[in-house]
C-alpha cells in the first residue's frame, strides 16, 4: 500500500499547477451547508409544492373560443359638461383664496395699527431713549466685547454670572430672578 500512495504522490507532483488544484479540489469533501430553520421550512415547502403539482399541467391553452377580454378605459372626448365642472371647481377655489387673502389683510391691518399705537406711545419712546439704560447696556456690551477680544475662542459666558451682572445693571430684573 505504501508503494501505491507513493505512486499517487509522484503523479500528483508531476502534474501542472492548475491540474494539481483540480485534483486537490476533487479529493476534498464539500462541507455541508447549515440551514437556518427558515431555510429548512422554505425547502420543505418547495418540495411539498413540487409533489402536489406533479400531475398538474400549468400551461395556458388558448383556443379560438376562449379569448381573454381585457377592459380598457376608452378616453371619451370631454364635452362642455366637463369644462363647466372644471370652471366651477376653479371658481370655488378662487373664492376660497380671496376670503383667505381678505382675512390675512385684516390681520395685518390690526397688527400694523397696534404697532403704530405702540410707536406713538410716549412711554415706550421714553423707555427706549432713556440715557441711563443706554449707558448701562453699552457698559455691559463693552465688558463682553473686551472679554471676547482678550480671551478669543476661550471666552465662555457663564449664564448665572451673566444674569447676576444684568441684575446689577438693571435692578428691575431682581423681581424676575429665580436662581
Amino acid at each position: 500500500m505504501a508503494g501505491k500512495n507513493e505512486k499517487k504522490l509522484t503523479n500528483l507532483a508531476k502534474l501542472s499547477k492548475s491540474k494539481t488544484t483540480e485534483v486537490v479540489k476533487e479529493t476534498q469533501e464539500e462541507p455541508k451547508q447549515v440551514l437556518t430553520p427558515e431555510e429548512e421550512r422554505d425547502l420543505k415547502a418547495k418540495e411539498k409544492v413540487a409533489t402536489l403539482l406533479e400531475g398538474v399541467d400549468l400551461t395556458l391553452k388558448k383556443t379560438g373560443d376562449d379569448l381573454l377580454e381585457v377592459e380598457s378605459e376608452v378616453e371619451v372626448v370631454k364635452g362642455t359638461e366637463w369644462l363647466e365642472e372644471q370652471v366651477q371647481i376653479l371658481s370655488e377655489e378662487n373664492e376660497r383664496l380671496k376670503s383667505e387673502a381678505q382675512l390675512f389683510k385684516s390681520d395685518y391691518d390690526k397688527l400694523f395699527s397696534t404697532y403704530q399705537q405702540l410707536k406713538s406711545n410716549p412711554a415706550v419712546q421714553q423707555a427706549s431713549a432713556d440715557p441711563e439704560t443706554k449707558l448701562m447696556v453699552r457698559q455691559l456690551f463693552n465688558e463682553l466685547q473686551q472679554q471676547h477680544m482678550a480671551l478669543g475662542a476661550n471666552f465662555f459666558i457663564h449664564p448665572p454670572s451673566f444674569m447676576l451682572r444684568m441684575v446689577k445693571f438693571f435692578p428691575f430684573f431682581e423681581q424676575d430672578k429665580r436662581f
